[in-house]
């Protein structure tokens, strides 16, 4: 145990080291590459993608390939257990969204987890099986490729496969969330990466070989493995002996969905995002309008006056997507209404640049009614322009928990993103309302944000971010940093931020924000509260003349890929 605390503050200490360079202002350049650019949580991930770049495959074999291997070295925010939402916006402009969101169980039902806790499991929807929701990020993925894709789906999988076979360094975030387990970190790597890894640290070799197993198979089935056949089997029977509801006519009959995206303008700027079931496209669209209507330099990037108007519009969005939004597949989300022009005017009226409104039901229209988690984004865009940006989840840090012994699948805590408990806030703090209630094959509502700005010039801006409910406002301010104050991508990814969700009624700000920042902040009334490090924004950016710049996120560690001149790219090993 001491040598285990000693990793994780030497993980922490420079972290904070790192944060400390950011904040005065030092950011390492963005990577720069003439045709082609992955940005991802991991940079193991996004050497897969450029590599399957390098050999000839497009943007959308990229992310692929990407979210596998991300899913191999980064197991507490993403796999096969998981779910997620794709953007696609071709070079001419057309956009697609697939959505792999996981839905619940059909023997799932609204009273589970009142009747889980009254029975003394009060984390019956964050660990364990009851948690787990029906797995599609395979499908998926497999429909993505199937649909867009150039290259062989074994191809695309080649560096995830070779990955998880040959082994690779355990990274400081990997480590560092394994290390935040505490005495469940042990049987949990052991479960991962086999018996002798239970007390693994970074930097050493690890493997996954029963997941090695699964990406063969995923491959020559085109993904058929994980809804019917021994993957799906593997992961049903997990679940259950953990005590969970999930069957193989669910895994079976869960189906991809392809939706008309979201569109908006900020500037001269479209914004193409992901749709409900994704709550992040409809708040960060209804943020960005109300932020039209004002000078942010007249303000100062990273003044209090900015925070302090982020926060004010965040907390109108965050109310109206605790009120009013849940599955459209099951109840009506008023989209029409949260994006109009009268509410954005309304909110610009409510917001007071020198106070924070003093109760929370000033916030959001009326009606009737953390810690980064598990969760990592990919942006890629290819030398002719295809754009992706990809978000996958399993939703907190490792999930349920629950690991499928034969397919080494670590499976989702998704049905945490429902209302689990009527007034009970989720993992991340979140509420809800009966929209987003517990209910057989509904969809619970996503912070996930993935996102393409699209210039009359030809500039593009891929972008997308990891962190519950903090991904939705890490994404506006990146987006703000590179469009409003003209930062490059390394410098916008690196700036502090804020967060404010309206409930609780509290506003973080990244560890070593300035103290006159802070000081400002109080003054106009919010509640702060400084925390360390709670999200990861990923972002390329295509320059009018086509080259493309790429920059990960320093908070948890990642680096983005590039193809270099040559056409070469260096191998995920």
């Amino acid at each position: 145990m001491r040598a285990r605390a000693s990793r994780l503050a030497a993980a922490r200490g420079g972290l904070l080291g790192l944060l400390a360079v950011l904040l005065c202002g030092a950011a390492p350049p963005p990577e720069w590459s003439p045709s082609g650019m992955v940005a991802s949580d991991h940079s193991l991930a996004s050497a897969a993608g450029a590599e399957v770049l390098a050999a000839g495959g497009n943007a959308v074999d990229a992310a692929v390939a990407a979210a596998l291997a991300a899913g191999v070295v980064q197991p507490a925010g993403s796999g096969l257990g998981g779910g997620g939402f794709a953007v696609l916006q071709r070079p001419g402009g057309e956009a697609i969204v697939l959505d792999f969101r996981e839905v619940a169980p059909a023997a799932a039902d609204r009273e589970m987890f009142v009747r889980a806790a009254a029975a003394g499991d009060e984390d019956a929807s964050r660990t364990g099986g009851l948690a787990v929701a029906v797995p599609a990020e395979g499908p998926g993925l497999a429909a993505l490729h199937a649909r867009w894709g150039r290259l062989s789906l074994a191809r695309v999988t080649a560096p995830a496969l070779r990955l998880a076979a040959r082994g690779f360094p355990l990274g400081a975030h990997l480590a560092a969330s394994l290390e935040r387990l505490g005495d469940r970190a042990g049987p949990l790597a052991a479960l991962l990466f086999g018996p002798s890894a239970g007390a693994a640290g970074r930097g050493e070799v690890v493997r996954r070989r029963a997941l090695a197993r699964t990406l063969r198979a995923f491959a020559a089935s085109r993904g058929e493995v994980l809804q019917r056949g021994w993957v799906a089997a593997d992961m049903v029977a997990a679940t259950r002996a953990a005590g969970g509801l999930l069957t193989e006519a669910d895994l079976a009959a869960d189906t991809v969905r392809e939706r008309a995206p979201l569109v908006g303008r900020y500037r001269e700027w479209t914004v193409t995002t992901m749709p409900p079931p994704s709550s992040g496209g409809a708040v960060l669209l209804q943020a960005l309008a109300v932020l039209e209507g004002y000078d942010l330099h007249a303000l100062g990037e990273g003044s209090s006056a900015l925070w302090h108007l982020l926060a004010e519009v965040s907390q109108h969005a965050f109310a109206d997507r605790a009120r009013l939004m849940g599955d459209p597949d099951r109840v009506e989300v008023p989209l029409d209404r949260i994006l109009s022009p009268t509410r954005v005017t309304q909110v610009r009226a409510a917001v007071d640049p020198e106070q924070t409104q003093p109760s929370a039901d000033a916030y959001g229209l009326p009606v009737d009614p953390g810690q980064d988690g598990g969760t990592q984004h990919i942006s890629v865009i290819d030398a002719q322009g295809l754009s992706v940006a990809l978000t996958t989840t399993v939703n907190t840090s490792f999930g349920s928990e629950v690991v499928a012994p034969r397919s080494g699948i670590l499976l989702n805590d998704q049905m945490d993103d429902f209302v689990a408990r009527p007034g009970v806030p989720n993992a991340f703090g979140l509420v809800g309302s009966e929209a987003n209630a517990v209910a057989p094959g509904a969809r619970p509502l996503s912070s996930m944000t993935p996102t393409v700005l699209s210039h009359p010039d030809g500039r593009r801006i891929v972008i997308g971010a990891s962190g519950g409910p903090t991904i939705i406002s890490a994404t506006l301010q990146a987006i703000v940093s590179l469009v409003d104050f003209g930062r490059d991508p390394a410098e916008a990814v690196s700036a502090p931020r804020m967060h404010h969700q309206w409930q609780p009624r509290v506003l973080s700000v990244d560890e070593g924000t300035p103290a006159d920042v802070v000081q400002g902040l109080r003054a106009r009334g919010h509640s702060v509260r400084q925390v360390e490090a709670f999200s990861a924004v990923q972002v390329v950016v295509r320059q009018a003349d086509g080259s493309l710049l790429g920059a990960s996120d320093p908070r948890k560690g990642g680096a983005p890929a590039g193809v270099p001149p040559e056409g070469g790219a260096g191998a995920a090993r």
